[in-house]
């Protein structure tokens, strides 16, 4: 008895339309525009403004940019996009909106969230959940951008199979 494993890239069904990368897309630079310039629609819009655009907005943008991007390519080719990228995605796309609403920004009334406002404790809680969230969520958008990549080359499984031959019979060595 044999067994054998073998890669097999995945064959491309029917190409699709790429609406749910297109989503992705203009969903990911939604979040980024809610990070860097949500404040604002509160009236505590600050100083960060310029740091949290460069930083954390840019950083979600391209990354989920390019995720979406990825998906649509995905789509395109006809390979299916597995559950765990739409995941990742959403995971990310969650924290990112939490991340926006609990980021402190610096304003004359000193710093202010828009969950919390100025007041103690709630400030000091939502910026200690804004760090957690910001990591979280950018890991996942990484983690989405390499599954949606690797689902956009169509992924390469692994088969398996067991051979019925005969085995050779065992050769015995006499002893004189």
């Amino acid at each position: 008895m044999t067994y054998s494993a073998i890669k097999v890239r995945a064959t491309p069904g029917v190409p699709g339309s790429g609406r749910a990368g297109t989503v992705a897309v203009v969903a990911g630079l939604a979040v980024a525009g809610w990070i860097s310039f949500g404040r604002y629609l509160f009236g505590i819009g600050g100083d960060l403004t310029i740091t949290y655009t460069v930083t954390l907005g840019l950083t979600y943008g391209v990354l989920l940019s390019l995720a979406g991007l990825a998906m649509r390519r995905t789509a395109l080719r006809g390979f299916p996009t597995r559950a765990m990228t739409h995941a990742q995605l959403i995971a990310s796309g969650v924290c990112a909106f939490l991340l926006g609403l609990t980021i402190p920004d610096s304003t004359l009334g000193g710093l202010q969230t828009i969950i919390s406002g100025p007041t103690e404790p709630a400030l000091g809680i939502a910026i200690g959940i804004a760090n957690p969230l910001g990591v979280v969520g950018i890991v996942t958008a990484i983690i989405a951008l390499v599954l949606a990549t690797t689902d956009s080359r169509g992924r390469v499984t692994l088969v398996e199979s067991w051979g019925d031959e005969e085995e050779e019979p065992a050769t015995s060595v006499d002893a004189v």
